[in-house]
């Protein structure tokens, strides 16, 4: 992971980045105007879980140039783990806005991948809506196969946008990017997970007081019970696991 040109912790053997939402977000767009197809990725509980838990997963860390916290949970063990520590939390779903104010202003242009039709389309609506100088050159929905990932790539080479923005869930987006990353010209490649989904309307964020908590997890579990208790059950208590295995090694080295 190449951050050497933005302030960086080590956290639990992931380098991630150290900065505001702010500094990320006008960081991000000044090198997107490079056209060097970098990748952002975001992590969470979840993700640190499957890093260190699930050995297919830290290769697709590797394609990575910048990740930056994602989950609430990862900015508070910072705290504990890190100095310096993480100054707060850059949910993409909240930094998404961030980027987008910054480039109705600058001109960066963006092309929007994943959900279903419907769902992508309802997002390009309302994120016009909301931000109606933003440059969107392209969007298509996240059901392709691999006979058609050519087509997809030729496409976002044909707009060259700045930002494109991939939400197909873990892990084929990162395994899209990482193909996007190879094949084509852009400048930032920033996978988004269900931000399409909240952008849509079709999810609600928690309220802030949980979100601040890091109780988001919780909000979400009472929304899709059936869905998402198996996931967060078991990585939350794998999190907090290596949580606790780095305090203890931080506590023995000091």
């Amino acid at each position: 992971m190449k951050s050497n040109d933005i302030s960086t912790i080590d956290f639990c053997d992931i380098k991630l980045v150290c900065a505001t939402r702010d500094e990320f977000a006008k960081f991000a767009i000044e090198k997107s105007r490079e056209y060097k197809s970098i990748i952002s990725y975001s992590l969470n509980g979840e993700s640190l879980a499957k890093y260190h838990n699930d050995a297919s997963f830290p290769p697709l860390f590797l394609h990575a140039d910048y990740v930056h916290a994602d989950g609430m949970s990862i900015v508070k063990a910072s705290k504990l783990l890190c100095k310096p520590s993480l100054p707060e939390r850059i949910a993409t779903t909240d930094w998404f806005h961030d980027v987008a104010k910054l480039c109705e202003e600058t001109g960066e242009t963006h092309y929007f991948l994943g959900g279903s039709q419907e769902t992508i389309e309802k997002t390009i609506q309302n994120v016009q809506r909301a931000y109606p100088l933003l440059n969107i050159v392209g969007y298509r929905n996240g059901y392709f196969d691999e006979n058609q990932l050519k087509q997809v790539v030729d496409e976002i080479n044909e707009c060259s946008p700045h930002f494109v923005w991939v939400g197909l869930g873990r892990p084929k987006q990162e395994n899209v990017s990482a193909l996007l990353k190879r094949d084509t010209k852009v400048g930032v490649i920033k996978t988004c997970g269900g931000l399409f989904d909240f952008l849509a309307g079709s999810n609600r964020r928690a309220p802030m007081l949980l979100q601040k908590i890091g109780m988001e997890w919780a909000f979400r579990l009472s929304l899709e019970p059936r869905r998402l208790f198996k996931r967060y059950f078991v990585t939350n208590y794998q999190s907090l696991i290596i949580f606790m295995k780095y305090y203890v090694q931080n506590k023995q080295t000091k």
